[in-house]
């Protein structure tokens, strides 16, 4: 989910926003997503009982899409969005003061912000960019995280081909290249009119998803160049393939355990772990992040049961969080995780990336190295890793799938939809409609004799008004007579002249 040092993104040390503002502009298919209360108070933990993996199913996922191509020629848009990563150590500095200078994120009080944001986050940049640096320097000093992206486009681009959809995908990084400008420009030059977005994080979240999104939102509205039909898919940590996805790269993990019997978890503790986030995100802002991502882990221990391979012994973690110890971030703390395993017993351990799916700053150097050695520091015998799904062709085919269920969204005519009295976005309805006011509609006789009609009687009224104050000045500020009757004088005197 993200890149060089995990929680930069977040900046622990920022407030989050005060006010979500929705999205306007932007579909969202209404099966992806449910309004949900603001969080005020700690939840009831989630139960795996509770919690069913739902995906929409599709009558053929080798349907007849010929309708797809009607109103306008070309392939499907499918939109990729991530974080973005610095590829080299000479980036770094320029991809940090973009993460420090992002408007959703509050570095300083509102008051003096628009002032001061800027050269913050060039200061943090530059305080910032040599342990980054370090960190890029330890993967042989560029990131596999926009290689590994392209290649799960490419991968998805060709699943869909096979399913029968014609299809191009772009990817979109949020601070660094290939930047969404850089993607809507791609688009332009392919003539591509529909497009889904699919977020590359399984869970939503505020600070992730959504400051992506509120960047493509604005070149929704002022760049001509931005596909006229859009949909967006906010998360997708519920879809049966990826659950099952996951859980077999699990099971693949556990066998390289010596404690592991067969692929048994009986000697094995599962420790899952996620990007964090600031608490105030999730109690003053009801950022559904934490709840997806304690639900994705209780979806994963029920298709591991499934699978057969008994009732796994679990945790979940949240990595990544720096900054002052006075802005609380959501727990439990990854490393304050393994340490509590250590003195429990724990020998076998096996850590899964439950919010990233292509590799990283967060798991090769955070999990591969920093995790690892505190968890043999801490008495565990045995530790592995779960490799991120990447191209795993089962992830691959669930991405697919939820590209396909955006579909019908796309398909239809936006007047047929609003005919159906469908839900649809704002600047559907704008296609067809120009808001007027009475008068320039006209709905009433506008004739009025001369000099009353309402804009005659406007302009009428400010002259009045004019004319008052300046009378009054001029009897209230003797040296304005006095200006004025120099005024007078002169021009008399060149008129005289003349």
């Amino acid at each position: 989910m993200l890149s060089l040092a995990g929680g930069l993104l977040l900046l622990a040390w920022s407030a989050a926003p005060r006010h979500a503002a929705p999205l306007h502009g932007v579909a969202v298919p209404a099966h992806a997503c449910a309004a949900r209360p603001p969080v005020h108070a700690a939840r009831p933990p989630v139960h795996a009982a509770r919690m069913v993996a739902i995906e929409p199913e599709l009558e053929n996922d080798y349907m007849d899409f010929d309708t797809l191509g009607q109103a306008d020629q070309g392939p499907i848009g499918v939109l990729l969005l991530s974080v973005g990563s610095p590829e080299t150590p000479d980036d770094v500095e320029e991809y940090l003061y973009n993460v420090f200078s992002d408007s959703q994120i509050e570095t300083l009080p509102r008051s003096i912000s628009w002032a001061l944001k800027r050269p913050l986050a060039w200061y943090l940049a530059k305080t910032q960019a040599e342990q980054a640096k370090e960190g890029l320097v330890q993967m042989g000093g560029t990131s596999p995280q926009l290689p590994m992206i392209r290649d799960q486009a490419a991968a998805l681009e060709k699943t869909l081909a096979m399913r029968g959809i014609d299809s191009k995908t772009f990817v979109a990084m949020r601070y660094w290249h290939p930047y969404a400008e850089e993607a809507v420009e791609s688009m332009k030059e392919q003539n591509i009119t529909k497009l889904v977005i699919l977020p590359l994080y399984p869970q939503f979240s505020i600070s992730t998803s959504g400051s992506a999104l509120r960047v493509l939102e604005r070149l929704l509205y002022t760049d001509p160049s931005f596909p006229p039909k859009s949909t967006v898919v906010p998360s997708w940590f519920n879809r049966p393939g990826f659950l099952q996805a996951s859980a077999q790269a699990i099971a693949k993990t556990l066998r390289t355990l010596p404690q592991s019997d067969e692929g048994s978890l009986d000697d094995v503790h599962i420790l899952y772990s996620a990007q964090g986030l600031p608490r105030k995100y999730v109690d003053e802002l009801g950022d559904p992040y934490q709840e997806q991502v304690e639900r994705t882990v209780a979806l994963i221990d029920a298709e591991l049961e499934r699978m057969g391979l008994g009732s796994p012994s679990s945790s979940l973690g949240f990595q990544g969080q720096i900054g002052p110890a006075r802005i609380p971030w959501i727990a439990p703390d990854t490393r304050d995780e393994i340490e509590r395993l250590g003195k429990k017993g724990v020998k076998a351990l096996v850590m899964v990336p439950i919010s990233f799916v292509f590799e990283h700053v967060g798991t090769l150097n955070v999990m591969d190295r920093e995790y690892a050695a505190l968890a043999a520091e801490c008495g565990v015998k045995s530790f592995a890793r779960v490799p991120a799904l990447g191209n795993d062709p089962e992830f691959i085919g669930s991405l697919a799938s939820v590209v396909m269920e955006a579909l019908p969204d796309l398909t239809r005519s936006s007047m047929q939809q609003i005919n159906e009295g469908n839900p649809v976005a704002l600047n559907v309805v704008n296609e067809y409609v120009t808001l007027y006011t009475k008068d320039e509609l006209q709905l009433v006789p506008q004739e009025r004799p001369w000099g009353f009609t309402e804009q005659a009687e406007v302009v009428n009224g400010r002259i009045a008004m004019a004319a008052i104050t300046a009378s009054l000045a001029l009897s209230v500020d003797p040296s304005l007579k006095a200006i004025v009757e120099m005024y007078r004088a002169s021009k008399a005197a060149a008129g005289g002249g003349m």
